[in-house]
């Protein structure tokens, strides 16, 4: 039987009332203490902050209450010689709204907003609640907007909505040197031309400033009118001048109008200073609005390292002279018109005997000028290549150019030493081109192409200054006048540059019709040009003309690219004051009146080209519109005696002519 165990009780003691409220009491000093202490130190920190604030607390209240944007000042402008503005900067108004600003309007309100924004932009009601209920802080409504528009906006008095003014490029000249100019992206970056080569000159220097905040975050200050002029690019004088320009573009164009070419280019340099007054390609562009296609941005007069054909012999026969081994009336045997070099054969187009030198240059005798390279040697011969600006860049500053290509004396062999003498195989630009005949017009000084003749910075003192700059002299003042005499027999009856003459002026200039290599071979494709001086004796200006690919009518340089070549001369010259020589104010032969170009063709009257020669129809009982518009872009010497219906012709019907070779015609 178990025992139970007894647990004794123990008494807690009642606590009073009174003691209870002491110990409360007690802790709620101890607590209220605490707190006192603690908020004197919050107190103490902060007067101290007011009084001395660490750098750390100015950052972060600068954080909150500023933010810092990064300007870029106006980009520099592009002018011509004359100082008209090719290329400059102009604020253009942006309108931009605030969606988060929106979002807290009554839908109401932003219907309403959205529909006047409508009217003002000229935008669809639902492109701009769409653009207005984007995310962010900053979504652009439209860009280059009229100032009458960009009022008009303001005038809603939206605080969500805002003008601000960006800088957008402007080429007035639209279309004009385009290749050269050339154009900024949407980043303002140059791209292609003085744009992309010059860009760290002409684009505007930096600024970081900073902007106040309001309460709810929106920029108080306007960086629109923060003072930029100080740090605005620097301006750019060209050598280019408007109206030649012009002139050189209108003349190319007429060359797409009647020969449908893959491109066509031109160059006019002032031959005394190595300036560039019109550089112009054809297709062209307007770099106010880009096109997708890339070709009409090319500027061939640099990019282009072609083979130049006969444009290159005057160089030759200028080598030769200058080394005495032969001289203007040296008969040379041009072998009727086909030469065996080794295992490899070279022709003529236009076939001769025994000629003179200077009748080598008149008939462009790819014999000829051959001879004298092999009697040269390359050693010899190749460096007057170099001496006249061929294998090397000229430094004009335009992106992407070429330096063409020479070939070197030790590799060289004898077939290319003799197709060198006549430009097959060589490559060079037509800058170079017409550089290489400027050397001759003056006086065998080769000069530096001179585009760039200052550059100006913000104040308009000039930072950069190119003079004319002689680089050597690559033959003697003798060698070079007998040359330019020599080319001017090129455009007299007989040679192969007729359509080149210019009433009042001597020319002395060059043809070349070359083979065009593609995929590595020649092709039945040709480069037609036609290189020269005028007036030839006292050169002004050389001009070059490059044809590529003609399709429509002839494909020789003397048809496809002299007339081009005798209007950009003639009309350049009287707007430079040039006056003609009365002397030579003779009346232009018939054959080469412009007005012939306009006529519809005569089915019955077709010249026939055989691949070497024109087959000559009987003219005899045909009217003189008749016979000139058969003749037309024959480039056949024509004389026309009297009026009314041909009664004779001499050579008769059926003769074999080739371009450059006379036909008389009379008329009763």
């Amino acid at each position: 039987m178990s025992t139970a165990i007894e647990i004794p009780r123990v008494e807690v003691p009642v606590e009073t009332r009174s003691s209870v409220r002491r110990r409360a009491r007690g802790r709620a000093r101890i607590i209220g203490a605490a707190l006192v202490l603690a908020l004197s130190g919050l107190a103490a920190r902060g007067a101290q902050l007011c009084v001395e604030p660490s750098d750390r607390v100015i950052h972060a209240g600068s954080m909150l209450r500023y933010d810092q944007v990064t300007l870029r000042a106006r980009r520099g402008e592009i002018l011509d010689r004359n100082g008209r503005r090719l290329a400059f900067s102009v604020e253009t108004p942006t309108v931009a709204v605030d969606p988060q600003l929106i979002a807290e309007l009554p839908p109401d309100e932003v219907d309403s907003i959205a529909a006047k924004l409508s009217d003002i932009l000229g935008m669809p009601k639902s492109d701009v609640l769409e653009r207005m209920q984007r995310s962010g802080r900053y979504v652009k409504l439209a860009s280059k907007v009229h100032p009458k528009v960009a009022a008009q906006v303001d005038d809603l008095h939206v605080e969500a909505l805002w003008t601000h003014r960006d800088p957008q490029r402007y080429y007035p000249e639209e279309n004009l040197a385009s290749q050269v100019v050339g154009f900024v992206d949407a980043s303002g970056n140059g791209r292609a031309g003085l744009e992309q080569a010059l860009d760290d000159e002409l684009r505007g220097g930096t600024v970081i400033v900073s902007r106040r905040r309001d309460r709810k975050g929106l920029d108080v200050d306007r960086p629109a009118a923060v003072a930029l002029d100080a740090n605005q690019g620097m301006d750019v004088h060209t050598t280019i001048d408007r109206q030649i320009q012009h002139i050189t573009e209108e003349a190319l164009l007429e060359i797409v109008t009647l020969s449908a070419p893959v491109s066509a280019s031109a160059v006019v340099v002032d031959i005394k200073t190595g300036d560039i007054l019109a550089i112009a390609n054809v297709p062209e562009f307007n770099p106010n609005a880009m096109p997708e296609d890339s070709e009409p941005r090319k500027n061939h007069i640099v990019v282009d390292a072609i083979e130049p054909g006969s444009i290159f012999k005057p160089f030759t026969i200028a080598a030769a002279v200058e080394l005495g081994l032969t001289s203007p009336d040296e008969k040379i045997d041009c072998e009727g018109g086909s030469w065996a070099v080794g295992r490899s054969r070279i022709h003529d187009d236009h076939p001769h005997g025994v000629v003179t030198l200077t009748e080598v240059m008149k008939y462009s005798s790819n014999i000829g000028v051959a001879k004298l390279a092999f009697r040269m040697g390359a050693d010899a011969f190749l460096p007057y290549l170099h001496a006249f600006g061929f294998g090397q860049l000229s430094g004009v500053p335009l992106p992407g150019e070429r330096r063409g290509r020479v070939r070197d004396a030790k590799t060289i062999r004898p077939i290319e030493l003799a197709t060198t003498a006549f430009g097959q195989g060589t490559t060079a630009t037509p800058l170079q081109l017409a550089m290489g005949i400027a050397t001759l017009g003056n006086e065998g000084v080769r000069m530096k192409p001179r585009l760039v003749t200052r550059i100006d910075d913000a104040y308009g003192v000039p930072e950069r200054i190119q003079k004319p700059t002689p680089v050597e002299r690559a033959i003697s003042i003798e060698t070079a006048r007998q040359t330019v005499a020599m080319m001017a027999t090129v455009t007299e009856d007989g040679g192969t540059g007729t359509r080149a003459r210019v009433p009042g002026y001597l020319v002395a200039g060059k043809t070349g019709t070359a083979q065009k290599v593609k995929d590595g071979h020649y092709s039945d494709a040709r480069i037609s040009s036609f290189v020269g001086l005028i007036p030839a004796d006292h050169p002004v200006l050389a001009i070059a003309v490059i044809v590529d690919e003609p399709t429509i009518g002839s494909k020789y340089g003397g048809l496809a690219a002299a007339p081009a070549w005798a209007k950009i001369a003639e009309k350049s010259l009287r707007y430079l004051g040039v006056d003609p020589d009365p002397a030579l104010l003779v009346e232009k032969p018939v054959d080469d009146m412009v007005a012939v170009e306009d006529l519809p063709a005569v089915e019955s009257l077709d010249l026939a080209w055989d691949g070497d020669a024109w087959g000559v129809p009987d003219f005899r009982g045909r009217p003189v519109r008749d016979v000139l518009v058969a003749l037309k872009g024959s480039g056949l010497a024509v004389e026309m005696f009297g009026s009314g219906e041909a009664i004779a012709q001499d050579p008769p019907a059926g003769t074999p002519l080739t371009p450059g070779q006379k036909i008389s015609i009379t008329f009763q």
